[in-house]
């Protein structure tokens, strides 16, 4: 019998909910609900360390994490950053071409005049989905100053992770700029051990909307092309350009 973990972010409850590596909702967005056998030829395909496995539906395990968080902190503490991320999402979807002309994202207008509440609350969706891709992986261990914001719920916090925004050519150029009709899915996660820090790692990794990358530095150089770095200090973030990238 495999032996419960702790929840990542109060590290006191049975981590029994299993977040998913991929958004559910985004995977509804792009191939909707129910089974995706009846999509035939256009069943989306899921790519893993060498292995394609054909999605069976949006709530497939396939696309889950081992079980990392408990249900107070995945159904009632994260909420608000889930739908922060859920409007963030929409707009981008809505916006495509707005934003591939002029590459930059206004969070006024996304969120009106609460855009400083809703952007740090988008912030710490991001902050979530790097907790979890970091313990799903048994070999390291989520960074303090990661916990303590989600688990403290923090207004105001540094940490050393860096958000960076950007458009992907090369998905543009295979897949068109109807950005519904481009692959979702995460970049395989670089890491380092850094020097004289005993157990310290930077990570870096990506995730994906079709062509719209939300990238991921941790105490790594962060990639000047990728766009302006973020730390929910910004009503204006300016968008990068990345020409290629390597499936998760």
């Amino acid at each position: 019998m495999q032996n419960s973990r702790l929840c990542w972010i109060c590290q006191t409850n049975i981590a029994d909910t299993s977040e998913h590596a991929l958004k559910k909702t985004d995977i509804i967005r792009v191939y909707g609900k129910g089974s995706y056998h009846k999509l035939r030829e256009k069943q989306p395909i899921h790519f893993k360390n060498g292995t394609q496995t054909k999605l069976q539906g949006a709530n497939s395990d396939v696309i889950k994490n081992p079980k990392d968080l408990c249900k107070v902190c995945n159904n009632t503490l994260t909420q608000p950053y889930d739908r922060a991320y859920d409007r963030f999402i929409e707009y981008i979807i809505n916006h495509n071409d707005l934003i591939l002309e002029r590459r930059f994202i206004d969070f006024e207008e996304i969120y009106g005049k609460d855009f400083p509440t809703q952007q740090t609350n988008l912030f710490k969706y991001f902050i979530k989905s790097f907790g979890c891709r970091i313990y799903a992986n048994p070999d390291f261990k989520v960074p303090t100053d990661i916990i303590e914001i989600i688990r403290s719920d923090l207004a105001y916090f540094t940490t050393g992770l860096k958000i960076t925004m950007s458009v992907n050519k090369e998905i543009i150029n295979q897949c068109g700029r109807d950005i519904l009709n481009s692959p979702i899915g995460k970049t395989e996660m670089t890491y380092s051990n850094l020097p004289g820090i005993q157990n310290q790692f930077g990570f870096n990794f990506s995730e994906h909307f079709g062509w719209f990358f939300i990238n991921y530095f941790y105490l790594t150089n962060v990639n000047e092309r990728s766009g302006t770095q973020w730390v929910t200090d910004k009503k204006v973030l300016f968008i990068g350009e990345l020409e290629e990238f390597n499936f998760f």
